[in-house]
């Protein structure tokens, strides 16, 4: 029987990522930024060989003041990461940023800039896997994994 995988997937438009979290609690980060579709879904199909995966893949949709040129690779994105797990037979549950704030007891403060509220999110993260290496790109991914791994525990 194979180990599990427990991904999580930010699809963001240009600091997109995925994340697994294995069962021994060691993780693995998949930049959109530093690899080309093709690499990241070629790494996804090992990961997938090699493991038993479940994911959440965060629910998101274009926002006001987006340029539709952002818009449109943002969605581009969801499309490929959607088609990589179809492809991969990888299970997937769509939550919306909203759910997964929520388990961890995190809103977004009104006056709070996002720069602010990255760096609360990648704090959050290194007091729950003080060991893993984290960016304000890769916490999202990270905190999406853990949640996916804590509400899929057997």
């Amino acid at each position: 029987m194979k180990e599990k995988a427990f991904l999580g997937i930010d699809p963001g438009s240009n600091s997109g990522c995925i994340s697994a979290i294995y069962e021994d609690g060691s993780v693995y980060t998949i930049e959109f930024s530093k690899k080309t579709t093709k690499d990241w879904f070629e790494i996804l199909k090992e990961i997938a060989k090699r493991y038993d995966c479940t994911s959440i893949l965060e629910k998101v949709h274009g926002m006001p003041g987006m340029s539709v040129v952002a818009i449109s690779s943002f969605m581009k994105n969801v499309g490929h990461i959607e088609m990589a797990l179809l492809a991969l037979n990888i299970p997937f549950k769509e939550v919306t940023p909203q759910t997964w704030m929520k388990y961890y007891g995190m809103k977004k403060e009104k006056t709070e800039s996002k720069t602010e509220w990255k760096r609360r999110l990648r704090e959050l993260l290194q007091r729950i896997m003080p060991d893993v290496k984290v960016t304000n790109d890769t916490s999202d991914a990270i905190l999406i994994a853990n949640y996916c791994k804590q509400i899929n525990k057997s």
